[in-house]
């Protein structure tokens, strides 16, 4: 067999083994191509960063580390010579992005030594393997792998640099963000290679068609979560698009719910994220005017706020116009839930609640709202004037002591002032025979009483 038919033999072999790694190309007459080698990492493997910390007059290194599964690929570009492999072994380059040109050299020094002991036979497929499965342990690297020895690595070697080596990136800061993008990047690729049992409908279904909580690795099907997004937006819930399981708290990203959802569900959910961003921003209000609403930031002393679209200048605390050292004025219907938050708080809350309305203020409304709820329990109003009046003994036929109005304690209606009596002895009075409903009566003294009663009723 000529080495041109061991080449194109060996590069269709590659081809079908290295589908998504390996690229043919001609340079002139001669074949070549690129193969990427994409290390075999160590389990639970890291890497550590350094990053400088200033306390007091010194300065310490914080340490940070990044769970990685996958590192950007070696390159290896190569040219098949017409010799080769009779004779002469391929030509090639190696270039990458997180190791220095030190180990790049070695590792080409350790491709010629493969070739040596394989002279005569081809040998892409062994330098791959070489690349993936031995590079770790062969330039004796640690877990966690420090980055800036990686980069930096030492020029100070008896070890000459192969122009072969080619390392793309010098500089931590830029490293570091080039090795996450690519971490994130092929696991979503590995994501969807792969199949998954949805943990709500459990249909078995390719990883394009799911998608997995990135905190937790839940996977579900894009069907079920659909469905689940839409009905919590819709009802106003974007804090509550977490993974279905009970007992995991992770958030789905935004960029996940906009997959899943229509465009004007999805600008929705965008707004509510938005408002509920501010809402838990100590320093940002809102405007109460109704027909402004814009987002304030608050002064950090006076507890005052002026909106920079209508310029309205109000309270923090109260939401009303801006009243300067004066106390908070209370709204009528607010009296009943501070009365509530002020009796049920601790010390400190309580003393902040008077800091802001005042200490006479609460009192004045706490004597209120006790006032205003014995009225409602033990008083009705007469239907005339409206004026409280208490039933303490007697029949259930009232008489207001402000108007002198005759009414019905029973159902508040008005009696008539020639025969106030006519509306407990009239049949299909909803009072009928009810005059001294609720009165408790002791036993008549004569029979007297009984037929004062009856002529009454006659």
């Amino acid at each position: 067999m000529t080495d041109l038919e061991e080449q194109e033999d060996e590069l269709l072999a590659l081809s079908s083994i290295y589908d998504n790694i390996l690229k043919v190309t001609k340079e002139g007459h001669l074949n070549g191509g690129e193969l990427l080698a994409s290390p075999v990492l160590p389990d639970d493997f890291k890497l550590k960063i350094l990053k400088p910390k200033k306390e007091s007059n010194c300065e310490t290194l914080d340490t940070e580390l990044h769970s990685i599964r996958y590192l950007p690929p070696v390159l290896m570009n190569f040219i098949l010579p017409s010799e080769y492999p009779s004779l002469k072994p391929p030509e090639f380059t190696l270039s990458s992005k997180w190791l220095n040109r030190v180990q790049l050299t070695k590792l080409c020094r350790k491709l010629d030594s493969l070739w040596e002991e394989n002279s005569g036979s081809v040998i892409l497929f062994v330098w791959n393997t070489f690349l993936q499965d031995e590079l770790f342990d062969f330039l004796e690297l640690s877990n966690p792998l420090e980055l800036a020895e990686i980069i930096t690595g030492t020029n100070k070697t008896d070890l000459d640099l192969d122009v072969r080596g080619i390392q793309e990136i010098s500089s931590q800061n830029e490293l570091l963000p080039v090795i996450l993008d690519y971490n994130k990047q092929e696991k979503m690729n590995q994501f969807e290679r792969s199949s998954y049992a949805c943990k709500v409908c459990f249909s078995e279904k390719a990883g394009t068609y799911c998608t997995v909580f990135y905190d937790c690795n839940h996977v579900y099907c894009n069907d079920c979560m659909s469905d689940y997004f839409t009905i919590q937006i819709k009802d106003g819930n974007v804090r509550g698009l977490e993974c279905p399981d009970d007992k995991c708290e992770s958030q789905a990203h935004p960029s996940q719910v906009k997959k899943l959802v229509s465009s004007d569900l999805f600008s929705k959910y965008d707004q509510l994220l938005f408002q509920t961003s501010l809402d838990t921003m100590s320093d940002v209000t809102f405007c109460p005017r109704p027909n402004c609403q814009s987002p304030v930031l608050m002064e950090r002393e006076a507890n005052l706020a002026t909106c920079c679209v209508c310029n309205f200048p109000f309270c923090t605390l109260c939401r009303l116009v801006y009243h300067g050292l004066s106390p908070c004025r209370l709204k009528a219907d607010g009296l009943v839930k501070l009365r509530e938050e002020y009796l049920n708080a601790d010390p400190r809350t309580k003393l902040l609640l008077e800091k802001r309305y005042g200490k006479v203020t609460i009192q004045q409304a706490l004597e209120e709202s006790f006032t205003n709820e014995w009225l409602k329990q033990h008083s009705k109003q007469c239907p005339s004037c409206g004026a409280h009046i208490q039933k303490i003994d007697g029949c259930n036929k009232m008489t207001c002591m402000k108007c002198r109005c005759y009414f019905c304690w029973i159902c508040n209606s008005s009696l008539s002032r020639g025969n106030p009596y006519m509306h407990y002895n009239t049949s299909g009075s909803p009072c009928f025979n009810k005059l001294f409903e609720g009165v408790e009566v002791d036993e008549w003294e004569d029979d007297d009483d009984d037929d004062w009663y009856d002529n009454l009723l006659d």
